[in-house]
């Protein structure tokens, strides 16, 4: 697939003329902004594993390959922000539904799809929900379990007065999917402009033969001072678990009670990034967790601090009292940490602290074995000045906060070999190596800006398995990509990577990641995708023996950028799923970290006969240590010996030739040591 380049970040400008309002990611207000005032050159690539606390990579296997379920026109988002658009069937039925949205052209509209995979992985069932043609999306799913039953929500006619079509197929007629029923829609009482809605199910207060079906969704009218603050209307209905379920009665929506939640908090244009989650240790316990904007500033008596929060009913969702609103305030970061690093601001004077915070908020929520909720997001390292905010745009690690039920931690995601040693005892992604830095890249940033505010669409979700205490977090993963162009030398750079990291402890732990798609992925090939907003199955299926597996599905995307966000080419990409074995027997590891300082040049370059390639590592090479040399596809061409001078230098050298001795045609290509995902690579030109 094409890669395209893209500017910086900072100077990507949303052009928002040509989409709809169902395609626009409203803008919070003041959202920070990236600054770069480091040098780039002197970065280190750090190859050793973190360590400190951190299991291993677990194991895994690809039970079913990435597979494209069609191709779609719309790049961003398919199966909504902050839900869970896979779920499994469990008393009826071994398959697995998805609910995702696309365009099946460059004209097309956008439509709401479902598919079905049985139990062996294979689609057997997909297509459009609806019958009429009209511009859905951003819809949320999930089933009914004695029957089986897919439900299934979404939003249309956006601009004006947005409907939320609702439906459900009736998988326990034939046991067959592909039978959707009549919908009914939940509509809107103006000005309120609820949208992207979500579908959970819990426990029902009406005792153990119900549940209780929640739909929540968020309103997008403008508060007074033109910010879409977005309270949340709850919606929730029971019904029966069992195989005869009446199920007219979900599909009268006076069946249906109604709660508004943070409507108090518009006229202070106090905005939250929301998800929700339902508690299966505690029937009734449900929360909204997330993170908190004041969109105009302090106005004076605001509902609640800036930053994280959590929000908690205990009576099924039908009250929500202020004494169960809590956030980690009063401050507008979560902490800070020393300036081990000596960075500077915008006006060149180096910082006394460096402010701890999140940025992107798409995220799931989920409650652990023991009623902790986690909110997983993309940590920033950055300062206030001039009544604005700013972070570093090469740090920003994958993390979560946990609120335990009476307090916030906030965890590193795997932890970092490093601790801040200037007294605040949190986690920090660099550590200091004489006067050298060393930073932590492969854990978190994601290029996609959804606005003009440049807000990072980190699209981090979850997964839990309710026996077992495993979980799982999955992320997509820019860095990479984003050194490329600010011109760090990594050739493999050609699109963003899924990250998996997995916990055998609810997450007090976590381990290295897996890096599932990079082209390195020993287990599948995926050199020609870029493969960019994941998502991932709620539950973690128990195969045994420590075995656990989930379904993915996530856009690989012909050409790197989001057309429907404003930059990028509209070539489309292709909705693919896959279905993952992990295996969860991990050991915990509590290491010293090696760290690997690898330098290395060439000389003469551009070269035209042979080049000699001279290689240094503090810690000295393996004595089979070897070369590999690549093209600009990233195709390896040849594998060379490195020649030691002494434990810490080589040298090797090439003659432009591949692997069968054959010259190679002139161009640009790389170097770097073979196995070492993470090595910095040397780039050369050949010209004969």
């Amino acid at each position: 697939m094409q890669k395209i380049t893209i500017s910086l970040i900072g100077m990507l400008l949303l052009l928002v003329t040509f989409l709809n309002a169902a395609d626009i990611m409203c803008p919070s207000g003041n959202e920070p902004q990236p600054v770069q005032n480091y040098d780039i050159s002197k970065m280190k690539m750090y190859t050793g594993t973190h360590n400190r606390n951190n299991y291993p990579v677990p194991d895994y296997e690809f039970v079913v390959d990435p597979n494209a379920i069609m191709t779609s026109y719309y790049d961003y988002m398919p199966g909504s922000f902050t839900g869970y658009p896979i779920d499994y069937q469990t008393e009826n039925g071994t398959g697995t539904y998805l609910g995702f949205f696309g365009r099946a052209s460059t004209t097309a509209n956008i439509r709401q799809y479902y598919a079905y995979y049985n139990d062996f992985g294979s689609l057997s069932s997909w297509g459009t929900i609806t019958t009429y043609d009209y511009c859905q999306g951003y819809g949320g799913i999930v089933i009914h379990p004695a029957t089986g039953n897919c439900l299934s929500i979404w939003h249309e006619d956006f601009g004006a007065e947005p409907k939320l079509p609702f439906t459900y197929d009736d998988f326990a007629f034939l046991n067959i999917p592909g039978f959707w029923s009549t919908l009914i829609e939940f509509t809107n009482n103006p000005p309120d402009q609820y949208c992207r809605p979500y579908l959970y199910i819990g426990d029902s207060p009406f005792g153990d033969d119900y549940l209780r079906i929640y739909l929540v969704s968020n309103n997008a009218a403008d508060d007074p001072f033109g910010h879409p603050c977005e309270d949340v209307r709850l919606l929730y209905t029971d019904i029966e678990n069992s195989i005869t379920a009446d199920f007219s009665m979900l599909m009268n929506t006076a069946n249906w009670d109604e709660v508004t939640i943070f409507t108090d908090w518009r006229p202070k244009s106090c905005r939250p990034f929301q998800s929700f989650a339902v508690d299966p240790n505690t029937p009734g316990h449900v929360a909204f967790i997330g993170y908190v904007v004041w969109s105009e500033g302090d106005l004076g008596d605001m509902p609640v601090d800036e930053g994280a929060f959590v929000w908690e009913s205990f009576d099924y969702g039908e009250h929500w009292y202020t004494t169960d609103l809590h956030s980690d305030g009063p401050t507008d970061y979560f902490y800070t940490v020393a300036n081990l690093l000596q960075l500077t601001n915008n006006s060149g004077a180096v910082l006394s602290e460096i402010n701890v915070d999140a940025i992107g908020y798409h995220s799931t929520a989920t409650f652990d074995t023991e009623g902790n909720i986690h909110w997983p997001y993309m940590q920033s390292y950055g300062f206030s000045e001039d009544g604005s905010d700013y972070y570093f745009n090469h740090i920003l690690p994958q993390a979560e906060f946990v609120w335990d039920g009476t307090d916030f931690e906030y965890r590193n995601v795997p932890a970092f070999p490093w601790m801040d040693t200037g007294g605040s005892c949190y986690d920090v992604p660099w550590g200091i190596e004489g006067s050298d830095t060393l930073y932590v890249y492969s854990v978190g940033f994601n290029k996609y800006p959804g606005n003009a505010n440049i807000f990072h669409e980190n699209a981090q979700k979850q997964a839990i398995n309710l026996d077992n205490s495993w979980m799982l977090q999955l992320w997509v993963d820019g860095t990479y990509i984003q050194l490329a162009e600010d011109g760090y030398p990594i050739p493999w750079a050609v699109g963003p990577i899924l990250y998996l990291s997995a916990s055998i402890d609810n997450g007090q732990n976590w381990s290295e990641p897996i890096e599932l798609t990079s082209i390195f992925n020993p287990k599948f090939d995926f050199f020609g995708q870029i493969t960019v907003y994941p998502y991932i199955s709620h539950y973690i299926k128990d195969l045994g023996d420590n075995w656990g597996e989930v379904t993915i599905f996530y856009i690989d995307d012909n050409s790197f950028g989001s057309f429907i966000q404003g930059h990028g080419d509209n070539t489309g990409g292709q909705i693919t799923e896959c279905v993952i074995m992990i295996d969860f027997n991990l050991v915990s590891v509590d290491e010293e970290p090696v760290i690997h300082v690898i330098q290395m040049n060439n000389y003469p370059n551009p070269f035209n006969n042979s080049t000699k390639m001279s290689l240094s590592c503090k810690q000295g090479f393996n004595q089979n240590t070897e070369v590999q040399i690549y093209n600009a596809r990233g195709q390896l061409v040849r594998t060379l010996s490195l020649t030691l001078e002494t434990s810490q230098k080589g040298f090797t050298n090439w003659d432009g030739k591949d692997a069968s001795g054959q010259n190679v045609a002139n161009g640009i290509y790389f170097y770097k040591l073979q196995g070492a995902v993470d090595s910095p690579a040397g780039k050369m030109l050949l010209t004969r």
